[in-house]
């Protein structure tokens, strides 16, 4: 099988991703992704182990390699308007979700080491690198959402 020419060969138009977090304790899947519209990059459900399951997420996500984070890109649209992307940190340890303040028409998390989040934003337009500093950055680049979390399930006779 051949590979799809530039740009569709980026992560943002993967038909689905699954990835398990550095220290093999959480799986991030979305299984399938489907094209936003024609031609423009995909979307589907992200389902995190233990975790919440989040509709119209790209399936470019990365891992924190601490384990702690996983940053998503989503698709959200104000007032009907075309669809643009925020992105997402999950931070598991604290089940919250995180959504950046300024969006894009497209963002590409590209790694999460040492605490810093790399994201190219419109990576096959006029690409740019951005930087966040997880965690000290949430407060003041993102907003806190208030996503549903599953109950973890209680420990018998507890």
């Amino acid at each position: 099988m051949q590979e799809a020419a530039w740009p569709y060969n980026l992560p943002i138009w993967r038909r689905y991703h699954r990835a398990a977090s550095p220290d093999g304790k959480l799986v991030a899947c979305i299984d399938p992704a489907w094209e936003v519209s024609m031609g423009n990059p995909t979307s589907g459900t992200l389902c995190v182990s233990q975790g919440p399951h989040i509709s119209r997420c790209n399936p470019s996500f990365v891992w924190s390699d601490d384990s702690r984070f996983l940053a998503v890109p989503q698709f959200f649209s104000r007032f009907g308007l075309f669809p643009r992307q925020r992105l997402l940190v999950l931070s598991l340890a604290e089940r919250q979700v995180h959504a950046s303040k300024v969006s894009a028409w497209y963002y590409q998390p590209e790694t999460f080491v040492g605490g810093t989040l790399t994201v190219s934003v419109n990576p096959f337009r006029s690409k740019q690198m951005v930087q966040f500093k997880i965690p000290s950055d949430l407060g003041r680049s993102f907003t806190r959402l208030h996503v549903p979390w599953p109950e973890m399930a209680q420990h018998e006779g507890g």
